[in-house]
């Protein structure tokens, strides 16, 4: 009887290793961290974890202590319940955002050497990790929004939880039904006519446009003050200038790696007005976050701009490393 020899795919053996060393590393770190947004999440744990309150009192709870999202809260009152510290329950979802990037990457068939440096020491991703709470829930079902593109309503349903999870996913959703407006308005001017796919299109983004302007528009508006508010007090007009120019320099890489010039123009068009209005800080993120999805899957990730890139922010990771070791938090 022959028996056949058991293999494993390196790809599914990293998809294994890697959510289990980043909740290795999350509780390590974790305690180091412990400055910053990490104090008023720590209060609402501890809140949480002595007072046993139901769904509907925990989030008045919830809401006193931080501008939160439903979805953050569910997942706080959920873990704690359970009796779980917020230590082990964000290592638990560092994993889970680790393991759906490798996913992700994966798919788009990038090599896992360049994947995991990416996951492993890119500025943006430890920020996720260590620093940005809520807007993690807002990546990891961005991340389950791209891994199921080809099944459009659970991708869409994705899409929309990501928004409930952090208001600034707003920006990116928006970026993309602008550029597919775009290529709706083109599409009619060149043939003279709306086709009933292009119309039902240009009514489902108005609808859903308006329903999340009715139940989170006051959020955003409250977003978009306080950013620009910090913005104009704090930032130089040089440093503005600089920050546009980092973010032109990855559209013109972006043109440089699709084919979909339409698409990047519309969508990097939104992000431009955004900078100006709110500041750079958050929008750099998202900026980035494009220009991944479309370098990435270019040549496999491969390329001159994903390296430089990919250099540069691991650069800025030890910087960030060293402050939270020095002042208990990443930035300021």
């Amino acid at each position: 009887m022959l028996i056949t020899p058991f293999k494993l795919s390196k790809s599914k053996v990293t998809l294994f290793l890697l959510p289990l060393f980043i909740f290795s590393l999350s509780l390590f770190f974790a305690p180091f961290y412990y400055d910053g947004d990490s104090i008023p999440y720590n209060k609402i744990y501890d809140s949480f974890l002595v007072s046993n309150a139901n769904l509907f009192d925990g989030f008045s709870i919830y809401k006193d202590k931080v501008n939160g999202s439903l979805i953050h809260y569910l997942y706080i009152w959920i873990v704690t319940n359970l009796g779980i510290e917020r230590g082990f329950s964000m290592a638990f979802a560092n994993s889970i955002l680790a393991y759906l990037m490798m996913r992700l990457f994966l798919q788009w068939r990038v090599p896992i050497y360049i994947a995991l440096v990416i996951i492993l020491t890119n500025y943006y991703v430890l920020g996720l990790y260590f620093a940005a709470e809520r807007l993690k829930f807002g990546y990891i079902f961005m991340l389950l929004g791209l891994i199921y593109s080809t099944k459009p309503k659970l991708s869409i349903v994705f899409a929309l939880t990501s928004i409930l999870a952090h208001a600034q996913q707003v920006l990116v959703y928006v970026s993309v039904l602008f550029s597919s407006v775009m290529a709706n308005i083109l599409y009619s001017l060149k043939t003279g006519k709306l086709s009933r796919k292009s119309a039902y299109s240009l009514i489902s983004l108005a609808f859903i446009a308006l329903i999340f302007l009715y139940f989170i528009g006051d959020h955003i508006f409250d977003k978009f003050i306080a950013y620009k508010a910090n913005h104009f007090n704090n930032v130089t007009l040089l440093n503005s200038v600089l920050n546009l120019g980092k973010s032109f320099l990855l559209f013109l890489l972006c043109l440089r790696y699709t084919t979909k010039r339409l698409e990047v123009i519309s969508i990097f068009s939104v992000l431009f007005i955004a900078t100006l209005l709110v500041g750079p800080d958050r929008v750099n993120m998202i900026t980035y976050s494009f220009f991944m999805f479309y370098a990435l899957q270019y040549k496999n990730g491969f390329n001159a701009g994903v390296v430089l890139t990919s250099c540069y922010f691991a650069w800025k990771s030890i910087h960030f490393i060293s402050q939270v070791l020095a002042t208990g938090q990443g930035y300021g």
